[in-house]
């Protein structure tokens, strides 16, 4: 035993110190259902078709059901279908989808990926000017066997993973961006006063 109490003391803290980290890990952003519009005001989004331009078919589709599914679940985000309603409207073009090999052995592949690279455009509906325009890369991997009927089911919940993966990735980016924007709206404001 430790001398004037330390053993009480160590075991509180082996006690107390997960539920620390709990509590903390579920403060500020999060990849997932977690991020929230931390500007605290509704953040309307109009999400046009996003355009394919690879040979992948129905991509175009996926894509966009999975960013408006993604945003209709992030807190402070609301999806409209009039860009007229919108604040921001996001415009999507995926250039790119591979599926490269990953693992083989002796006989066979493997292992592939899914890899998806998209760009986004942000446009203010009301000035009728670009806000910001970036590149958005995302991908999954899926496990390959004999069967190439399963193969296939394999590689389209790899697409739908990395599907939702890059609608993170672009919930990420545009709440940060809206944030900012925020920001340098309410220094610019404080500044004429």
């Amino acid at each position: 035993m430790w001398k004037n109490g330390w053993s009480i003391s160590l075991s509180r803290f082996i006690f107390a110190f997960p539920v620390f980290l709990l509590v903390a890990a579920g403060c500020g952003y999060h990849l997932g259902h977690g991020i929230g519009n931390q500007a605290g005001s509704t953040l309307y989004i109009n999400i046009p078709m996003f355009q394919n331009k690879t040979s992948e078919p129905k991509l175009g589709l996926l894509v966009t059901m999975g960013v408006k599914d993604a945003m209709l679940k992030t807190p402070g985000i609301q999806v409209v279908n009039d860009a007229q309603g919108a604040d921001i409207v996001i415009r999507g073009r995926i250039i790119r989808y591979r599926v490269p090999t990953t693992a083989f052995d002796q006989r066979a592949t493997t292992e592939e990926d899914v890899e998806l690279s998209v760009v986004i455009q942000a446009d203010d509906p009301i000035l009728k000017k670009p806000l910001w325009r970036d590149t958005i890369k995302a991908s999954a991997s899926f496990y390959l066997g004999p069967d190439l009927t399963l193969n296939r089911s394999a590689q389209d919940r790899a697409t739908e993973e990395a599907s939702a993966s890059f609608a993170n990735i672009l919930i990420g980016q545009l709440l940060d961006r809206h944030e900012a924007q925020q920001r340098r709206d309410k220094k610019k404001n404080n500044t004429k006063e």
